[in-house]
């Protein structure tokens, strides 16, 4: 008897845990919010600014909404070393050891920047 009531425990506890776990969507929403609410917009580094980031539990898509400022914010800038810049991007997610699960995972990425100066003005899209 005392063997079936510590199975029985086991197994209640054991759905308990597992049930509390969230899952990496729902985890990943959370930071991307608890992000944007915290730190966005972020000040310029290297000339862009972070203005939110959202993540799309249906697409599995994080999204990050940039600005570029000062002497990034030119589109024919932009255009001559698109290659290079699109590069940096994707390689800042794959080498970041935050994002490593969401890349496992199969997860997308879309960087969205847009002009200081014209806030309709999208310089670069990317997605990977």
């Amino acid at each position: 008897m005392h063997k079936i009531y510590n199975i029985i425990s086991f197994c209640i506890l054991y759905a308990l845990l597992i049930s509390c776990q969230e899952s990496l969507e729902e985890r990943a929403s959370q930071e991307a919010y608890n992000f944007t609410r915290k730190y966005c917009p972020t000040p310029f580094v290297n000339y862009v600014r972070t203005d939110s980031i959202t993540f799309n539990k249906d697409t599995r898509s994080y999204t990050y909404y940039c600005t570029f400022g000062d002497i990034l914010d030119n589109k024919d800038i932009i255009d001559a070393n698109r290659n290079k810049i699109e590069n940096m991007l994707i390689s800042s997610v794959k080498e970041s050891t935050t994002m490593k699960p969401y890349l496992e995972a199969g997860f997308h990425y879309i960087y969205i920047c847009r002009s200081e100066k014209n806030s309709d003005d999208i310089l670069i899209q990317v997605a990977f």
